[in-house]
């Protein structure tokens, strides 16, 4: 099987069109489940104890909360998820970046960032909250960010 990718600047960057011969309708339809399913993460809504899934782009951080993690999102909702902050970091996802020993953020919810002491960065994100970069981390961060 041959797969071309074409890149087109003029289209919307949420949006991947792919063309299929109708013989090949099986593999688009599993294509599209991964896809759909790759942007989502479960959480716990603890109010209830109910699990839902999250689009990891409307995330904003995840906070170490012993063998939980907090999940803070756009919508100013907090969940938990059942994972290290070890194991999020395998996400995958070029937008979150682990900033200390505790959190990862959302690189594109970066409000305003500036020097603090001890070689650290403060970050200010999309809803108000602020975190220290860990200055082993401020390198990443910066090629992250294209600096």
């Amino acid at each position: 099987m041959k797969i071309n990718i074409l890149l087109d600047k003029f289209m919307n960057k949420e949006e991947l069109t792919i063309q299929v011969n109708p013989a090949n309708n099986e593999l688009a339809q599993s294509l599209r489940e991964h896809i759909d399913k790759s942007g989502k993460l479960t959480v716990i809504n603890a109010k209830n104890d109910r699990k839902i899934q999250v689009d990891i782009h409307s995330i904003i951080a995840f906070q170490s909360e012993g063998h939980m993690c907090c999940v803070k999102m756009k919508s100013r909702e907090l969940y938990l998820i059942n994972k290290r902050l070890k194991e999020l970091e395998k996400l995958n996802e070029k937008h979150l970046v682990k900033i200390n020993n505790q959190t990862i953020i959302n690189l594109d919810e970066i409000k305003e960032f500036y020097s603090a002491s001890n070689a650290r960065l403060e970050v200010l994100l999309s809803d108000e909250s602020l975190y220290f970069v860990n200055r082993n981390y401020v390198k990443i961060i910066k090629e992250r960010l294209s600096w």
